[in-house]
């Protein structure tokens, strides 16, 4: 798991709400000495077929040591180190209202037609040996048939306070499909370079046959 640059002495509560209320001091175009997250995500992609076609795609964003230790500490009522169904519903609450305003961190595009804005369902916050994760389901608003149509999907806060980048383990997987074989092909996608083009996000494609 990646870590913070700098933790500081005692830093600033990096607690859901401060996380997500620090959103909206990080628009505009930051200097290159500021470059620097202060969130980290290790990101994994679940494509979800029926029937042969792409019905959409889970995430699981696992977060670093001290902002895992910070949501536990708002969210995990009990101090039992997890997340009850209450509490999962409580981080919901907070979360997902708040990260509509950054697109979810989520880009998807079927033959290079943008599908806009898609929220997420079917959230969970859970922890695991200190570590917490964001896992939900991203549903596409029709089924992509990866034989005649190309999906593209990116994670990405483009404000850059949260660095979000595929993890090294199981980044992606295919669940659902029997009638045929794809393979996930990650591109670094310079197009949609954001940050002052400084940072270029992962896309995802699969290759089917």
């Amino acid at each position: 798991m990646r870590r913070p640059l700098s933790a500081g002495p005692r830093r600033r509560r990096a607690s859901a709400l401060i996380f997500l209320f620090a959103f909206g001091l990080a628009g505009g175009l930051p200097s290159v000495a500021s470059a620097h997250p202060h969130v980290f995500i290790d990101n994994r992609v679940t494509f979800l077929f029926k029937e042969g076609k792409i019905v959409g795609f889970r995430e699981n964003w696992q977060f670093d040591e001290i902002f895992s230790e910070d949501l536990l500490g708002d969210f995990d009522k009990d101090g039992d180190g997890r997340f009850s169904k209450a509490e999962s519903e409580a981080v919901a609450g907070v979360t997902l209202p708040a990260l509509e305003e950054y697109h979810y961190f989520t880009y998807v595009w079927v033959d290079g037609k943008d599908l806009g804005k898609i929220k997420p369902t079917d959230f969970h916050a859970s922890a695991r040996d200190k570590l917490a994760s964001y896992d939900f389901l991203i549903a596409l608003p029709k089924p992509v048939d990866p034989l005649k149509q190309v999906l593209a999907v990116e994670i990405a806060d483009r404000s850059y306070f949260v660095e979000v980048l595929l993890a090294k383990n199981d980044p992606v997987k295919i669940d659902g499909l029997k009638e045929f074989t794809c393979q996930p092909n990650v591109t670094m996608d310079k197009k949609n370079a954001y940050y002052g083009g400084y940072v270029i996000p992962q896309q995802i494609k699969l290759t089917c046959q």
